[in-house]
């Protein structure tokens, strides 16, 4: 297929990792449509991005104005009316099948016949995802890391009916973005990056379940002594332990052994809504959160 130009980005789904997304997109110089179905949810976007903008102003990481790139964005309520006019579609709704299905058949349907169809799941197969939409060859995984202004590495996922021309035109969006990517050729659940850090996550959530380490020194172990530059319970809490159950238990569920089973205490602290820094307390507590 023909893969239109790039200049009109479509994302949906406003939350962390959507309005993270958009940030980037407009401030790599792109026009953005950000979308999602509450006007609370855009309000909210609209202040967390001119807030990290304002922030890395002060770090001199930015060339143009926060509000200069603020004003690239477009907050809207009206999904259809944005995928009429996208050159690309970036989903970051939330991570269960049936929405992600129900959205990419929407926008099968919505956005002209030349513009990439691309997901932002952490788990589910992209195969998955298009099997309702009706051109699923545009249908191709966009994994951004968390945060996404700050983190510098997108993971690229292809399924087996994903053509060339949609991988070249994403891997060329994402270093339009500053990016670094990388390509997951295999469509499977957790891809490279979640296989892996799954594994490191749920161990130390393990180590803290059975009472081993403090989440402090677990972290502490992760940074001063492999380099990481943040430990895997902070990522967690990051990230949101509500996700990081949802994935870990589908990526135990399909490939079986333990070594993606979420512990108990995890399970725990999601019933008891202690989800990290979102809700205001995970492994950690964050006062005025």
């Amino acid at each position: 297929m023909t893969v239109r130009a790039i200049s009109q980005v479509l994302v949906v789904g406003s939350g962390l990792m959507g309005a993270g997304i958009a940030q980037v997109a407009a401030t790599a110089g792109f026009g953005v449509d950000l979308v999602d179905s509450q006007q609370g949810a855009l309000d909210q976007a609209r202040e967390r991005i001119l807030g990290s903008l304002k922030r890395l102003e002060l770090s001199g990481k930015l060339s143009d104005a926060p509000e200069a790139i603020l004003d690239r964005i477009a907050f809207t309520l009206d999904l259809e009316d944005a995928a009429g006019r996208a050159d690309l579609v970036i989903e970051a709704i939330i991570e269960a099948l049936e929405p992600k299905q129900a959205l990419f058949a929407k926008l099968g349907e919505w956005c002209s016949d030349d513009v990439v169809l691309s997901s932002n799941t952490s788990q589910f197969r992209i195969g998955q995802i298009a099997e309702r939409c009706a051109s699923p060859e545009r249908v191709i995984g966009m994994h951004w890391s968390n945060p996404p202004p700050l983190m510098m590495l997108v993971e690229i996922i292809v399924s087996s009916l994903t053509t060339d021309e949609v991988l070249s035109a994403t891997v060329d969006f994402v270093h339009a973005c500053n990016r670094s990517s990388v390509v997951c050729r295999k469509d499977v659940p957790g891809f490279i990056s979640n296989r892996m850090s799954a594994v490191l996550f749920m161990e130390a959530a393990r180590l803290v379940d059975e009472g081993i380490a403090s989440p402090a020194d677990i972290d502490a172990v992760a940074r001063l002594m492999f380099g990481h530059k943040m430990g895997p319970i902070t990522t967690l809490d990051l990230a949101g332990l509500d996700t990081a159950l949802l994935t870990t238990t589908a990526l135990s569920e399909h490939y079986g052994g333990d070594r993606f089973t979420p512990p108990g205490y995890l399970k725990e602290l999601v019933a008891q809504g202690r989800l990290g820094r979102k809700s205001g307390a995970g492994f950690y507590d964050y006062p005025g959160a």
